[in-house]
């Protein structure tokens, strides 16, 4: 009788085991499905930035053409646009090499923190550096060089300084939606291990 009880613990205790390896699987699946959704932000905003390079691209010798911008502006604009799409595909570059269905969650929290890290380096170093003298030389180039006789050139301006606000504040969202998508794939892993 007892052995009998011991052999059916056993068998109990075998299947209790399988039944938790199965959970761990199943909980694994769904974390990685949820990071795969957040990768999936993460993407848009380097669409999106794509997009907008390649608008740029498009228009601004569509206003050189219109003699708006001197054309080494315009040139400088275009290699601006260039390197930002570049900065963009390189800071992108290692989460897009990841199977997230594969890879292993400490690998996957190591990529999501640099690439948090690289694109906070972005928006708080390489912006400014790059925004500030372009937006001084499209004012002065628009509301100074080319402003008519008598035009008050701060209201020449300001339909470019309220653009560049506008487009900041579109850029800064779409920044917190990539770097936020990066916290809580980061976050979930923290939790699951």
């Amino acid at each position: 009788m007892e052995e009998m009880n011991f052999d059916e613990m056993r068998e109990q205790f075998t299947l209790l085991r399988h039944k938790l390896d199965q959970q761990d699987i199943i909980n694994d699946s769904l974390l990685r499905e949820t990071m795969r959704g957040r990768i999936g932000a993460i993407n848009r905003t380097k669409y999106k930035s794509y997009i907008c390079a390649a608008f740029s691209l498009a228009l601004y010798p569509l206003l050189l053409y219109w003699g708006v911008f001197s054309n080494a502006f315009v040139i400088a604009t275009c290699i601006m646009m260039l390197f930002c799409a570049y900065g963009t595909y390189y800071v992108h570059k290692p989460v897009d090499r990841m199977n997230l269905m594969t890879e292993d969650l400490a690998t996957v929290a190591k990529v999501m923190a640099k690439f948090r890290k690289q694109y906070n380096q972005w928006l708080y170093y390489v912006t400014p550096a790059l925004l500030i003298p372009w937006l001084s030389w499209a004012v002065y180039e628009y509301a100074w060089k080319n402003a008519p006789e008598g035009m008050n050139h701060w209201l020449m301006a300001l339909p470019l300084l309220i653009g560049a606000a506008i487009g900041g504040l579109i850029g800064y969202i779409w920044h917190c939606k990539a770097v936020n998508a990066a916290d809580n794939i980061i976050r979930q892993i923290e939790e699951n291990n």
